[in-house]
């Protein structure tokens, strides 16, 4: 009776341990900082409420600079005018020097990920510094996730929020390789800041 007892509670306490360690490998951990100077700052984080659950991402993931770089200088936006009927315009979401700067932090990150954490960076503009441009990335079944939360978005001291005139339209143009994500079956509910590309 005393040995079977002693079986139960040996079996509980292994039971707990396991538990215990397994939630605890099912945390995610406090942000990682990869890169941070005035220019850029780039962080190991877990996604940010709103977006979709989708991990456990392919991470860590090796990918060279050279070809995140040839990423980055692919995508391009269109963004509306100010002006009534002057159309829309497409440009390159990163200079090449943005993407320089980059390119080398997304793949030393994405090297040191976790499967719960996604890359997130702030890059100033090179004209205009207190202008900002912020994204995520993150790699998940062989295709580089690229999403853009804020455009060269101005940023102004002393101000809780960051600030940028609403009539400002922007959209993520794929190239003949990419592709909108899409919230729905059948590339339905496209989500224009979100570009996947295909990595092999």
């Amino acid at each position: 009776m005393k040995s079977a007892v002693l079986s139960t509670r040996g079996v509980l306490a292994a039971l707990f341990v396991i538990i215990f360690c397994s939630a605890l490998s099912c945390q995610v951990r406090p942000h990682l900082v990869i890169h941070q100077t005035d220019a850029l700052i780039v962080v190991l984080r877990a996604i940010p409420a709103g977006y979709p659950s989708l991990e456990p991402y392919n991470h860590s993931y090796a990918i060279q600079p050279d070809e995140v770089l040839n990423i980055l200088e692919s995508v391009q936006y269109e963004a509306g005018s100010l002006i009534p009927f002057s159309g829309k315009h497409s440009r390159e979401v990163f200079t090449r020097q943005q993407g320089e700067l980059l390119a080398p932090a997304i793949s030393k990150s994405l090297r040191q990920a976790l499967p719960e954490e996604v890359v997130e960076f702030s890059l100033a503009d090179q004209d205009r510094p207190d202008c900002r441009t912020k994204g995520l990335v993150f790699v998940l079944h062989d295709e580089l996730h690229l999403i853009i939360e804020e455009l060269r978005k101005p940023v102004y001291q002393g101000e809780p929020n960051t600030y940028q005139q609403p009539v400002l339209r922007w959209e993520l143009l794929p190239s003949d390789k990419q592709r909108h994500y899409t919230s729905r079956p059948g590339g339905k509910g496209k989500i224009t800041n979100w570009i996947i590309t295909p990595l092999r």
